[in-house]
């Protein structure tokens, strides 16, 4: 581990990477066990990382200005809580949809994987091949950090993709920067692989209030697994609830690289439909349909 320098950054051409959360959270589908841990990458092309820059400094300059936000939570903002606890619902919604805006009109790529103790158990010597094992610094059988190494490892592969069809709009290799946490900030990790994608090849641990692009990343991340939480939990009717709407919105316009979308009206996303999706798709990879390999109860 190296402790570089602790100048400010400006986001640039480069990956940002933030995790939602959620571990222990219990929700309403077999798909989305309670051991899940989801990492989000947004990826900033080189073309417009000015126009990026530009766009996201004026934006938090005017959050900061009206609401005294130094940084953006969104899991803060969605409940209410923090510097957002007195701030209405629909200045809250703005923000979400401001910060949309930005990752939609630029068509920013994002990469989402989770890893949960299904992924193991659906790959038995996957996991009998990395316990107790380490790659590095990285502890393999650590649900988190293994699926850090899986998302960096998609993201790789999706920059040479798309390298290739746009060399002028990613120059590789790219900085790779991750919210603190897995190490504190200002900490860098060197990776297993990806040299020839990611600058080092090494993952470098920041604060967003230091590298402002990390705050695309915890909107991304927030948003996608909010939307799978939404749906899994909500049963058929006519109408998103306005809070689920600005969600559905958002993820909507994204553009998610790794992740089936699903085009259809409102009163179709619920949770019988959210699993028979998840469903469809295991056996697609040809999985069993549930994870434990019966049916659900």
């Amino acid at each position: 581990m190296t402790m570089p320098g602790g100048s400010r950054q400006n986001v640039g051409g480069a990956i940002y990477v933030d995790d939602s959360g959620n571990p222990g959270a219990k929700s309403g589908s077999e798909f989305l066990p309670s051991s899940r841990k989801s990492w989000t990458a947004v990826i900033v092309p080189s073309s417009v990382a000015s126009a990026v820059e530009t766009g996201l400094t004026i934006f938090l300059d005017g959050v900061r200005e009206q609401y005294g936000a130094e940084e953006l939570h969104f899991t803060e903002i969605w409940s209410g809580t923090g510097i957002w606890k007195d701030i209405s619902p629909g200045d809250r919604s703005e923000v979400f949809r401001w910060m949309g805006k930005m990752v939609h009109g630029f068509g920013l790529p994002v990469v989402h994987q989770t890893v949960s103790e299904i992924t193991f158990d659906d790959h038995p010597d996957l996991k009998r091949s990395i316990v107790g094992d380490r790659s590095g610094d990285w502890s393999l059988d650590d649900i988190g950090q293994f699926g850090l190494l899986m998302l960096t490892s998609s993201v790789a592969g999706h920059l040479r993709k798309l390298a290739a069809d746009a060399a002028s709009d990613f120059t590789l290799p790219m900085p790779l920067y991750v919210d603190e946490g897995v190490l504190p900030a200002g900490l860098d990790r060197p990776l297993p692989n990806w040299r020839d994608a990611i600058e080092g090849p090494t993952a470098k641990f920041r604060r967003s209030t230091d590298v402002r692009g990390l705050q695309l990343a915890d909107f991304a991340a927030f948003a996608i697994t909010r939307s799978q939480w939404i749906i899994s939990k909500r049963s058929a009717q006519p109408a998103l609830s306005p809070a689920d709407a600005v969600i559905m919105e958002a993820v909507g316009g994204m553009n998610v690289l790794n992740l089936p979308w699903y085009v259809g009206p409102p009163e179709e996303l619920h949770s019988r439909n959210y699993d028979k999706w998840m469903g469809d798709d295991r056996e697609a990879k040809g999985l069993p349909r549930h994870p434990s390999g019966q049916s659900a109860s």
